[in-house]
């Protein structure tokens, strides 16, 4: 048996080699050849999980194991598109009372015709807890002067104030334009024969 085919069909593996010409900044003598990887991998019966459209009669095997879960339609289907994703495991069931995701109604098909909500294959947009920082800016004013009826306080309110935390004893904040967690960038691999 060869070690390609104790894997079964559908398997996604992470790859650590370049699959995109974007990665191709090769500084060594031989430059990095994209199409000759893709043709290698292709032939030891692995392709790249770019959301490629592929003819269910060229990739019948793999057809039969994700079938339409990340879009296609009655000729052809789509590969999973995990190009700058992270992968999260399907949801337990209400029935199981396993339910690990919140918002499994907010989960859509990745791609036309692929499968939404709690399934293989459904997508979900980013999103940050709600939550507030919200300060109250104290003046060192003197306190107005109380009428009747009036609580005594040693500063005035000036107004509720939020800003973008600069620095603290723990170090600078890691700021940027999403949410996410610590990470590392990796090439995913499907195995369809």
């Amino acid at each position: 048996m060869l070690p390609n085919q104790s894997i079964p069909v559908g398997v996604v593996l992470p790859y650590a080699g370049p699959l995109a010409n974007s990665e191709n900044t090769s500084t060594g003598p031989v430059p990095v050849n994209i199409a000759q990887i893709r043709a290698n991998l292709a032939s030891a019966g692995w392709l790249f999980c770019d959301g490629a459209t592929l003819s269910i009669a060229a990739y019948s095997q793999l057809y039969g194991v994700i079938g339409t879960a990340f879009g296609g339609d009655a000729s052809n289907f789509c590969l999973p598109d995990l190009r700058g994703r992270f992968v999260r495991g399907v949801s337990g069931t209400f029935d199981d009372g396993e339910v690990r995701d919140p918002d499994i109604a907010s989960r859509k098909a990745s791609a036309a015709g692929g499968n939404a909500a709690n399934l293989v294959g459904s997508l979900q947009t980013d999103a940050f807890q709600g939550h507030e920082h919200d300060y109250n800016g104290v003046s060192a004013t003197a306190p107005p002067t109380l009428g009747p009826g009036d609580a005594p306080t040693d500063g005035v309110i000036a107004q509720v104030t939020s800003s973008e935390v600069t620095q603290s004893p723990d170090g600078d904040p890691r700021v940027s334009s999403e949410t996410r967690p610590l990470n590392l960038s990796l090439n995913y691999i499907i195995r369809y024969g």
